[in-house]
């Protein structure tokens, strides 16, 4: 059976400010092995000053519109195309039924605009401060932006189909959509000079789309 955390609205709304720990924790940590200001690592996940703001703005709204049409495509291309045909059906429905949902059930006017706002200034930044502005920053330290850009897209995917939450059946069915939805992010993320004002607002209005329509 589906896990579906937007059942009651409020109860969603409150779990998304857990998602602020993926700047605290990791800017603790590093601030203590690195001996750094907390402030300057949150500041270099990605929380400074940007240049060509508007650009940035614009590119990620127009990205997050062109991954809301592409998603569809995506899903259908791993699930249906591959996942179908090398484990069958009964395998989908299964990895299917086991998914986590995080898509509110009817919210009302109120719960909706907190909703956006939410994920234009929580979900979407603090996701993509950790998932690319500090492990691919990180990671590239010890090894290539590639194989950065696959890590980070790895833990992106485990993050949304976590292997101590759902069945296997369900990481392997979406396991390629949630990758191939990473590594968009973090290139869109290195192509903007490692900024994450454009990969934020992507992700923001990837899942406020899948919100109202």
């Amino acid at each position: 059976m589906t896990i579906n955390l937007g059942q009651n609205p409020w109860i969603l709304i409150g779990l998304s400010f857990f998602e602020l720990l993926f700047v605290i924790i990791p800017a603790l940590i590093s601030s203590k092995l690195e001996k750094k200001s907390i402030i300057i690592t949150i500041r270099e996940m990605g929380f400074q000053k940007n240049e060509d703001i508007l650009i940035k703005i614009i590119s990620g709204i127009s990205f997050g519109i062109l991954f809301f049409f592409l998603g569809g495509y995506i899903i259908v291309f791993f699930r249906d195309y591959f996942i179908r045909n090398l484990f069958g059906s009964e395998f989908v429905e299964l990895g299917q039924e086991g998914a986590i949902s995080t898509s509110a059930i009817q919210p009302n006017f109120i719960q909706g605009l907190i909703l956006i706002i939410i994920q234009l200034s929580i979900i979407g930044p603090c996701e993509e401060a950790f998932f690319r502005g500090f492990l691919i920053k990180k990671i590239e330290m010890k090894l290539k932006l590639t194989y950065s850009i696959i890590i980070s897209s790895i833990c992106f995917t485990i993050y949304h189909v976590p292997p101590f939450l759902v069945p296997l059946t369900t990481i392997i069915t979406f396991f390629g959509y949630y990758f191939t939805y990473g590594v968009m992010l973090s290139l869109i993320y290195v192509y903007f000079n490692y900024s994450i004002i454009p990969c934020s607002i992507t992700h923001s209005i990837f899942n406020i789309l899948i919100l109202l329509i």
